[in-house]
């Protein structure tokens, strides 16, 4: 995530992430991927269990589109879908660590409980990122090697107590992403692929 824009750079980044799912140009032959798989996993009674699906930023076979990849430059951040968040839940919190070489790309903190989900390239009032395996408090984007197919597993956490705000840029990522696991009673999981040409 580069920076957060004003509302006229929203919409406009709605229409371009409309306009590429219509059209093709930006995401790669359904053939190239890998197909996406969702799990979930709860430990709370609820009107279901914890959901997290695709909103912005993924093709018709649920990988990844370039522009949420290093592929692009603007790399943005991807748009999120949340339900069943559990009665007592404090804080939510969103994880993205690539599969096959463990690097953590994202580490989001603070969200609110009260939250439907996330627009692509934007944060919630009192949502926070925290510092990645790349040194930076932002969203990375996948980046396998050319010609390799990595696997990205997003994780949504429900909090019993929300992370410190000493939790910030300049805490290592494991021992950021061990507090999110600890507090956390309830969680949902999707794993997106990303195949680099």
């Amino acid at each position: 995530m580069r920076g957060h824009p004003t509302l006229t750079a929203v919409a406009a980044t709605a229409a371009l992430l409309a306009c590429a799912s219509c059209s093709g140009t930006s995401e790669h032959a359904p053939s190239a991927h890998t197909p996406a798989t969702a799990t979930t996993r709860t430990t709370t009674a609820s009107a279901g269990p914890l959901a997290l699906t695709r909103g912005q930023g993924f093709d018709r076979t649920g990988a990844f589109t370039s522009l949420m990849t290093c592929d692009d430059p603007r790399d943005y951040s991807p748009g999120l879908n949340f339900a069943n968040v559990p009665t007592g839940t404090r804080e939510l919190a969103l994880t993205m660590v690539d599969l096959d070489n463990h690097k953590i790309h994202w580490l989001q903190l603070g969200i609110p409980p009260s939250a439907h989900g996330i627009s692509a390239h934007r944060l919630l009032p009192g949502a926070r990122e925290a510092l990645n395996d790349f040194g930076e408090a932002t969203y990375d984007g996948p980046c396998p090697p050319h010609g390799k197919t990595h696997r990205y597993q997003l994780t949504l956490y429900a909090l019993h107590k929300p992370i410190p705000t000493s939790f910030d840029g300049s805490t290592p990522p494991t021992r950021t992403l061990q507090e999110i696991k600890q507090r956390a009673f309830a969680s949902a999981v999707l794993v997106i692929p990303y195949t680099r040409h």
